[in-house]
């Protein structure tokens, strides 16, 4: 008998231990978990739960659509919107619908003038989710994310290590938002003619020399036999550098190589913030470059090119080299090659550094963030389908989860509410798992989707080449991106500098492109000879005069917030 009173006492104490807790978590959480749904990652409610959104579409969005069994789906019920229903019972309703960029940002801006925000919504940029935590817009997310998170959602963001996109959402130690990651580019490579080096007979370049050496050979031995002397060696763009994470045609790697780092925010040796642009190890670079356009070795039409007209000018064949991301082999500059020359392109890690590394720069770890409007009740949904999206849906052999493997292509185009988080090295991971399963079958059923597309291109191009044929672009697209070229950086892995700041201060707001347009104007200048190098003194002077040193001043208070 006295054994039973102990067991009801012990019941009847650990039941009002386990309330306190729940009530403990209501009240600091600001909701209730009244259903369990919503105190699981990955709960369905009982009930239809909606959520309002805006919705933002690319341009691309009708024309990708069209053709395909998708292309009568709408923003609110589309393969997506349907497994959400299927998998956690919830259904977005937009209140708005606009193209992705200054259509979505305007409606956005008006819907926070207003106080008429959706319940949960993409927030584009830094200083908007600052304009909406500072007016008291969006919920308090922190116990949201820390009870709800999935262990790939966590893991992921710690990935980044100091970089850590959270570091951007915690406000007074609060997380007001969710990131969406943005990867980590790796290095840019040069990307070099293999079939002219071996008819010239000439081995890969590393350092700064040989890459000389090759553009020299490039442009005075006929690489593509036609017998004039029309080939060029190295294209690039006319606003030279910058512009990450999409820096086809820069030159970056020439400036990092002197341990320059223009058009970035990098930390000097007594710890403040300096303009990288402003920084003596600019010059040794600049004066490279003219030394370089003066012999020739880049194209001299250079500051007029376009973007296309560089394009047009690899894929014609008459240029070598030029410099660009791994994903470079998706560029139609290099499809197109592919398709209708000879050509033969390879990455190479060059020109190394004094130190036989290349240099990259780590982008901003988030691209754009999920917010919950103040005051609705399930902010838990944001979190439930970011961790659809980062796992479940990837692992998931349902009927609904095939129907999204199959719309995989329109991800970017139907997600009611997209988020991707990704580890920050996670391309590299995807190619080592897919290298994986090439050189062992059984390893095949342990890809994601993504990666069991990519196997997939893989094995087909290899296929078409063993035939003699000529792979679909997209395969080749695919093999020498995620096989060819990740495998080189795997191999060699570049020395990354992170940038001390990413945002924009009060003065840049205004003075920024007037600042941008001097030092791109003395940079042109200094490269094709119309200055000489003592202009770079002058541009310093001129830009700190100019509002540089105010803005400078500007980041330093900032970093210290």
């Amino acid at each position: 008998m006295i054994e039973k009173m102990e067991e009801l006492f012990i019941m009847k104490k650990s039941f009002a231990m386990m309330l306190t807790a729940a009530l403990t978590t209501t009240s600091v959480c600001g909701f209730a978990f009244a259903d369990e749904a919503a105190n699981d990652p990955y709960g369905k409610y009982d009930e239809l739960v909606t959520y309002t959104t805006g919705y933002s579409l690319t341009n691309q969005g009708a024309d990708v659509l069209a053709g395909t069994p998708y292309e009568n789906d709408t923003p609110e019920n589309n393969a997506y919107t349907r497994y959400l229903k299927e998998l956690l019972n919830i259904q977005n309703e937009n209140d708005f619908e606009a193209t992705m960029g200054d259509d979505y940002n305007q409606k956005l801006a008006l819907a926070i003038a207003s106080q008429s925000l959706p319940d949960i919504i993409h927030v584009p940029d830094y200083s908007t989710l600052v304009e909406l935590v500072e007016n008291d817009m969006i919920e308090d997310l922190t116990d949201v994310y820390n009870n709800l998170a999935c262990d790939t959602v966590k893991e992921s963001y710690e990935s980044y290590g100091d970089n850590n996109p959270l570091n951007t959402v915690t406000f007074d130690g609060k997380i007001m938002a969710i990131p969406k990651t943005q990867l980590s580019d790796g290095q840019d490579f040069l990307w070099v003619r293999k079939d002219w080096l071996d008819k010239l007979g000439l081995e890969e370049p590393s350092t700064m020399d040989e890459v000389a050496d090759m553009l020299r050979a490039f442009i005075n031995d006929d690489p593509d036999g036609d017998g004039e002397a029309d080939t060029i060696g190295l294209a690039m763009r006319s606003d030279v550098y910058g512009e990450y994470p999409n820096n086809t045609f820069g030159i970056d790697n020439i400036f990092t190589a002197f341990g320059a780092y223009p058009s970035i925010w990098i930390t000097a040796e007594d710890g403040t913030a300096v303009y990288g642009s402003v920084q003596e190890e600019m010059k040794d670079a600049l004066t490279l470059l003219n030394s370089w356009y003066t012999e020739g070795l880049i194209d001299q039409q250079f500051t007029t090119r376009t973007n296309d007209d560089i394009v047009a000018l690899i894929s014609s064949g008459k240029c070598g080299a030029f410099i660009g991301p791994w994903w470079a082999p998706f560029n139609t500059a290099l499809t197109s090659s592919y398709a209708t020359d000879d050509a033969e392109w390879i990455n190479v890690s060059a020109p190394v550094g004094e130190d036989g590394k290349i240099q990259g720069i780590n982008t901003q770890s988030y691209a754009g963030f999920v917010a919950v409007r103040k005051g609705y009740e399930h902010p838990e949904i944001a979190m439930k389908i970011v961790n659809v999206n980062a796992e479940y849906s990837k692992q998931d052999t349902s009927d609904a989860s095939l129907e999204i493997r199959e719309n995989q292509p329109l991800a970017y185009f139907n997600w009611p509410l997209y988020c991707e988080v990704q580890p920050g090295n996670n391309a590299q991971l995807m190619t080592e798992h897919v290298l994986a399963a090439m050189d062992d079958e059984s390893k095949v059923d342990t890809l994601t989707s993504d990666e069991l597309s990519y196997y997939q291109s893989a094995q087909n191009y290899l296929a078409a080449e063993k035939e003699g044929k000529k792979a679909d672009s997209s395969d080749y697209s695919q093999y020498m991106s995620r096989i060819v070229s990740m495998s080189r950086m795997i191999e060699n892995p570049a020395d990354f500098v992170t940038p001390a700041f990413y945002e924009t201060t009060e003065s840049m707001a205004i003075r920024w492109a007037s600042l941008e347009k001097i030092e791109m104007q003395t940079v042109l200048k200094i490269i094709v000879g119309e200055e000489s190098i003592d202009a770079f003194d002058k541009f310093v002077s001129d830009w700190n005069n100019a509002g540089g040193e105010m803005i400078t001043e500007e980041v330093n208070e900032a970093i210290q917030k």
